[in-house]
């Protein structure tokens, strides 16, 4: 099996799972950040220690780091909007029950800045795989 798969796998699936999930209560900030340093703990060792020969095998350590970038961004963002709003900023992604996502609807309560850190987030975990990509 292609191993790169894997990575990218893990690296955007956790990225996206802890983007929609993340003001959930029943998921520990410690435990989110234990997880991520040990994956980009991981991640590291094996780009950096074991210089894998097989590109498809640098791209399963790259993945590893993924989740941690997306990870302090988001911690990064909800600091900015906390001082700008007093509040963690609204998700603004469809499905992610922080805003009326059907035809027309009218989301008051969303700033620009809140919109700016959604669409941001997601292009900051699809930039940091392609960047990656390209620089293994």
């Amino acid at each position: 099996m292609n191993t790169s798969i894997i990575g990218i796998s893990i690296g955007i699936g956790l990225s996206f799972f802890m983007l929609y999930m993340r003001k959930k209560s029943w998921i520990p900030i410690a435990l989110v950040w234990f997880l991520f340093s040990a994956l980009l703990i991981i991640g590291l060792y094996g780009i950096i220690i074991v210089k894998p020969i097989i590109r498809d095998d640098r791209m399963l350590f790259l993945g590893f780091c993924i989740p941690m970038i997306y990870w302090l961004c988001d911690r990064l963002f909800k600091f900015i909007s906390i001082k700008l709003h007093g509040r963690d900023f609204i998700l603004f992604l469809r499905h992610s029950n922080e805003i009326d996502d059907q035809l027309g609807a009218e989301n008051a309560h969303v700033d620009i800045t809140d919109k700016l850190f959604s669409f941001g987030l997601l292009i900051i975990i699809v930039l940091s795989l392609i960047i990656g990509m390209q620089l293994i």
